[in-house]
Order: C-alpha cells, then sequence, then structure tokens
C-alpha cells in the first residue's frame, strides 16, 4: 500500500474509533483498570489511540497482515484461531472490519468469549450490505485501468526468454484470471462471492450469527459514514462529505454491542 492508501484507511479508522470509544465510555467507563483486547489491529492505530485515552491495551494480528510495516503499536502476532491470553482477561474485545476475514466465525465467538470477563462486552465494526453494493459499482471505474495493467503482465510473462523467467512465470495470469478479475467484482471476505456478501454483511446476517452463538445484542449502531473498499474519491471527499452522503445513501457499517448471554 502506497502513503496516500495508508493515510485514507487510518483517517476512516479512526472517525470509526471515535464512535466506539463513545460506546464504551458510557458502557464501562475510563480508567487504566479498563482491560482492552483488539483483535485485527492491523498497523496498531485505534489500539494506540485507545492507549492514550486511559485504557490497558492489548493488540493481536496474524503475522500476514498488510500492515505489518506500518505498526505504529505494539501487535502481537497469532494464528487467527487461538487469542494468546488467559481466560476471563479482558473487559473489552473490539474489532474493526476484521469478523469478516474469518473463516471459522462461530468457532471464533467461543475464543471471544473465553478470554472476555463475565461482565465484559464485546464491539465489532462489521461492513454492511451498502458497502458491499457501492464496492461493486466503484469497482467499474476502475475497470480499463486493470485490463491495462493486467494485460500488460499477460504480454510480458509471454516472453519465455526473459533472464527473470521463473519469476515471471510465477505471475502470469490467464485469460480466465483476468475476466474474474476485472470484469467481476472481488469478494472481500472469506465466504461466497461479491454477490452473496450483499447478504453476509446484512444487519440480519450479522444478527443471525451473533444469536447463534449465544451472543446478546444490547445495541446495534451505524458507523454513519460512506466509502468504499476502492477508496472512491479517496481523500477528494472529506470525512464531513462522507457523513452526510450516509445519510442520503446509507452507512457503510454497523456497530455491533455485544454481552455474555449467560
Amino acid at each position: 500500500m502506497n502513503q496516500f492508501q495508508i493515510g485514507y484507511i487510518e483517517s476512516i479508522r479512526r472517525y470509526e474509533l471515535e464512535k466506539v470509544l463513545s460506546i464504551m465510555c458510557e458502557e464501562k467507563g475510563v480508567n487504566s483498570n479498563i482491560k482492552i483486547l483488539e483483535i485485527g489491529a492491523g498497523a496498531g492505530w485505534q489500539a494506540k489511540k485507545m492507549s492514550e485515552c486511559g485504557y490497558s491495551v492489548e493488540a493481536i494480528d496474524i503475522a500476514k497482515s498488510n500492515y505489518l510495516e506500518q505498526r505504529v503499536w505494539t501487535v502481537k502476532n497469532y494464528d487467527g484461531k487461538n487469542i494468546p491470553f488467559a481466560d476471563y482477561s479482558f473487559d473489552v474485545v473490539f474489532s474493526s472490519s476484521v469478523l469478516e476475514h474469518i473463516y471459522n466465525s462461530q468457532e471464533f465467538q467461543q475464543e471471544i468469549k473465553r478470554v472476555l470477563k463475565k461482565d465484559g462486552i464485546a464491539i465489532h465494526v462489521v461492513p454492511g450490505t451498502a458497502w458491499r453494493f457501492w464496492t461493486s459499482m466503484t469497482h467499474y471505474p476502475f475497470l480499463i485501468k486493470e485490463i491495462g495493467t493486467l494485460t500488460c503482465r499477460m504480454i510480458f510473462s509471454s516472453h519465455t526468454n526473459h533472464p527473470n523467467k521463473d519469476t515471471v512465470e510465477s505471475k502470469q495470469i490467464t485469460k480466465k484470471e483476468l475476466f474474474k478479475r476485472t470484469v467481476i467484482p472481488c469478494r472481500h471476505g472469506e465466504r461466497g462471492n461479491s454477490f452473496s456478501e450483499l447478504y453476509y454483511f446484512s444487519k440480519k446476517y450479522w444478527s443471525s450469527l451473533f444469536e447463534n452463538t449465544e451472543w446478546k445484542i444490547k445495541k446495534i449502531y451505524q458507523n454513519e459514514l460512506f466509502y468504499t473498499g476502492h477508496m472512491f474519491l479517496g481523500v477528494l471527499l472529506s470525512i464531513s462529505a462522507r457523513k452526510h452522503l450516509s445519510l442520503l445513501i446509507g452507512s457503510v457499517c454497523h456497530i455491533f454491542l455485544l454481552v455474555k448471554n449467560e
């Protein structure tokens, strides 16, 4: 990722965290005794901010994270399945745009419960149907650019006498793959496709996931922001403008506040 993309994502994450912090403060208050675990912390932008607000924070992510080189906070690597902390360690478990990337989502909910105190809360920011729809729609303005880039790679890889033949061949792109990567929007999460994700990212699906894994949904908020997976207009659209757009075409993420159903 380039600096433009990193700056764009960081601004979005920081804005969403402000809403999460207001929920957290209302539920738990602010003091150094509150222990928070952030799952899928990426660069650690949000973990760092929560620490600056007076919370005790731990952050974890997989070793293959796209944000390894951008980390601004101590983020521990883990295997994506087993949370490396003891039972009942945290008052709050938080994630932002992470759960859709966890294939064993139901089993993972039990891991979250294991490390969460009996009176703890879980707060998850998850993509909604609006995010999936507008990400698919904004895929097409990039179609010509993608076709040009990938076609060049196909032509380049056809030169078998290239001195870096092994490297080139490992990057060869078939016409079928070219079609799939340009004409059909790619899925974002770990299941289904870009069409079925309209359901998998819906409030109904997320609610059923949490209820089926015996969480009590205390409240569902909206992130009150518009953005897409293609960074539509990037920094040309301010956070204020994106807030106004969300009023017209819908918020792109849900924020679930959960407690143990015991």
